[in-house]
């Protein structure tokens, strides 16, 4: 009886284990929803792959939009550590107007492509 009880707690701590251990390998292309404290900005953020992801920043209203381009920038030179990066914006860009006459439709959210650069092999 107490073989079995052994036993039995043996492959659950090793199914604990390799269970608990699991999620520390984050999947590419898998989104995680975001905000940002300093430019209070909320955002999706997928890794494609080590050098490339997708920000999708959620738009809101004219003033903030300056915080989301700030937040951008920011945020692209920490994710690329620094080196050298490339932005491509694919949609969302907000029209300015100074005086709006009406009041202005949704905006879709700012999608963007970063693409870091990594360092030459130095030989």
């Amino acid at each position: 009886m107490r073989g079995k009880t052994v036993t039995a707690l043996a492959i659950t701590a090793t199914l604990t284990l390799l269970l608990g251990s699991n999620p520390a390998n984050a999947k590419k292309n898998n989104t995680e929803k975001l905000y940002d404290f300093d430019e209070k900005v909320h955002y999706h953020q997928t890794k494609l792959d080590d050098n490339n992801y997708q920000l999708t920043i959620q738009s809101d209203d004219y003033p903030h939009f300056k915080n989301q381009s700030v937040f951008l920038l920011r945020h692209a030179n920490r994710l690329c550590r620094g080196n050298t990066f490339m932005l491509k914006v694919t949609g969302g860009v907000q029209e300015y107007e100074q005086m709006p006459t009406k009041p202005h439709a949704y905006q879709p959210p700012l999608t963007v492509l970063l693409q870091c650069e990594t360092e030459p092999n130095k030989d």
